[in-house]
This record gives structure tokens, C-alpha cells and sequence, in this order.
């Protein structure tokens, strides 16, 4: 008889990320990816949450969180306040306030935070990083499953800089943690501030850990927000039809507005697509009303 393990629950983990679909170019040098490392390290702490994973594109960047959900919505809103003042301050036609977006999704079980943790730390790779994940400079690099001894003495502690000086050098008045360290480039290490231990604790064991690493592309494209499982819009909405007759007894377009935000649950509950305007334009809900369901 095939055994059933019911899913693990996870309650305080979201997948934060930017649309880098809506700009050309978001980071345009290394000090504005150094900027943009800062910036998650001070705002995490500030907003009590802490980062598992995190990678900073050109365009975009994907980070997974763990926290009280209001922490996490607290930091994802300073997050989006922050990242349009940048955006203002660059000044470049290439940008719209209007346009920038960033987006925060529940992880609901144990196997699908695995799986969005290596959706992110790959995600370097996926945009033509030619070198393994941990090689990448604006993630957290290295970090997990190493002699952590050795790791929690490269640069140097916040001790050695007063107060001024980290205000200058952050341009930002929270008091971080003295043991926090810095590189020669004025860059909080990852180290200091990533959660290594949970995602440790959430591996178990390193040949899990590399498991997942190497898990198949179809898993991965699993885990894209803009894209998931490479569902055409004409399968999903079959899908979205066959439910609302098997479960209502009628067609979508005749269903009630809380028939098709049962349907739009289901479907997002399911993970079937991450992406709110196709729900939208399937279910018949304006995406503004469904976000504020979906994404509360």
C-alpha cells in the first residue's frame, strides 16, 4: 500500500520579489547592487524579518522571508518605498513609479519552501550566470553548510566604525548589530544577516541540500512568478472551466462572483500560475479585487 505523508505547514515564509519585466535596467553599476545589498540587510533587520535567500539582478531582484506576517508586509512596503525614492533619485526615462512593482506570495508547505529557496539562489543562473549559484557576488554566496567559524571573521565588525561612520557609509540612522561584518567595499557580508541556521535546519543535511540544487529544470520553471509551469492561458482557463462546472454545476461566465473567488482560490492555492492579471482575465475578476483577496 502507497504510504501518505501529509504536507509540512509553513506559516511565516514569502516570496518577495520585483517585476522585472515593467524596466530596462534597475541596477546599473556595483555600487548600486552593493546599495541594494545594504539596503535588504537594514531593512530586514529594521522590520524584524529575516532573509533566507536573496539575488539582485539588472533588473530584479527575488528574495525569500521569514517573519510574522505583518512583519513581512511592514518590510515589503518600506522595501517598495525605498526602491521608487532610488528610482526617482537615478532619474532615467527608463523608469515609472507607476510601473515598478514589488510583489509578496505565502509559502504554505515545507516542500514548496525548498523549492523556492533553489527557485532563488539559482535564480543568477537562470538569467546566464556562467558560474555555480555560490559564486554569485549579490546573493548570499557561499554561506550554507561551510565552516561557519571561519566565515564569521572575514572583514571587519561594525565595532570598529562609530556610529557617524555608519551612517555615512549605509546612509541609514538604524543601529545595526556590532557583530555584523563589512568588506573593504563598505558591503554588510550576507553572513551577518541571512538565517544560514534555518535553512540549514530546513535541508537537514548538506547531500539535501545539493539534491534540491540539482533538481530538474521543470522545477524551476515551477517556481517562476511571471511564468509558472509554462501554462498557455487557453489550458488554464479549460481548467478553470472544468472546475467551476465540476464543483458549481455551471460555466464560469454564468458563476457568481464568490463562485469564480472559490475558483480563483483554487487555482492559486495550487500554485496553477503566479501571475494575478492571466487569473484575472480568466476568472473575470479585476485583478485589483483579486490581488487584495489573493494577496492580502
Amino acid at each position: 500500500m502507497e504510504s501518505y505523508y501529509p504536507p509540512i505547514a509553513v506559516t511565516d515564509c514569502f516570496h518577495i520579489y520585483s517585476n522585472g519585466k515593467k524596466v530596462n535596467l534597475l541596477f546599473s553599476s556595483r555600487e548600486e547592487k552593493i546599495f541594494m545589498m545594504n539596503l535588504l540587510a537594514i531593512t530586514s533587520y529594521s522590520c524584524s524579518v529575516k532573509l533566507l535567500v536573496h539575488q539582485i539582478l539588472d533588473t530584479h531582484f527575488h528574495l525569500i522571508v521569514a517573519g510574522k506576517v505583518s512583519s513581512c508586509a511592514r518590510f515589503r512596503n518600506a522595501l517598495l518605498i525605498k526602491m521608487i525614492k532610488f528610482i526617482q533619485q537615478k532619474g532615467s526615462r527608463a523608469y515609472s513609479n507607476g510601473d515598478f512593482e514589488v510583489s509578496m506570495s505565502p509559502i504554505n508547505e515545507a516542500t514548496e519552501l525548498k523549492n523556492k529557496f533553489m527557485y532563488v539562489y539559482r535564480n543568477a543562473i537562470v538569467a546566464d550566470f556562467k558560474l555555480m549559484p555560490w559564486e554569485y557576488e549579490w546573493g548570499p554566496g557561499n554561506i550554507y553548510f561551510v565552516d561557519h567559524s571561519a566565515l564569521s571573521n572575514i572583514g571587519r565588525p561594525l565595532v570598529d566604525f562609530t556610529y557617524n561612520a555608519q551612517m555615512k557609509m549605509f546612509h541609514s540612522k538604524v543601529k545595526l548589530p556590532a557583530d555584523w561584518r563589512v568588506n573593504e567595499e563598505g558591503m554588510i557580508l550576507p553572513h551577518s544577516y541571512i538565517d544560514w541556521r534555518r535553512v540549514e535546519d530546513m535541508f537537514g543535511r548538506s547531500r539535501v541540500f545539493l539534491a534540491f540544487l540539482h533538481q530538474g529544470k521543470d522545477k524551476i520553471v515551477s517556481m517562476n512568478p511571471y511564468d509558472a509551469f509554462k501554462a498557455k492561458e487557453a489550458d488554464l482557463r479549460k481548467e478553470a472551466e472544468e472546475l467551476c462546472m465540476n464543483i458549481f454545476n455551471c460555466k464560469l461566465k454564468g458563476a457568481s462572483l464568490e463562485q469564480r473567488i472559490a475558483i480563483a482560490k483554487k487555482e492559486w492555492g495550487d500554485r496553477r500560475t503566479f501571475s494575478l492579471p492571466l487569473l484575472s482575465r480568466i476568472i473575470l475578476i479585476d485583478e485589483t479585487v483579486l490581488r487584495n483577496i489573493l494577496e492580502p
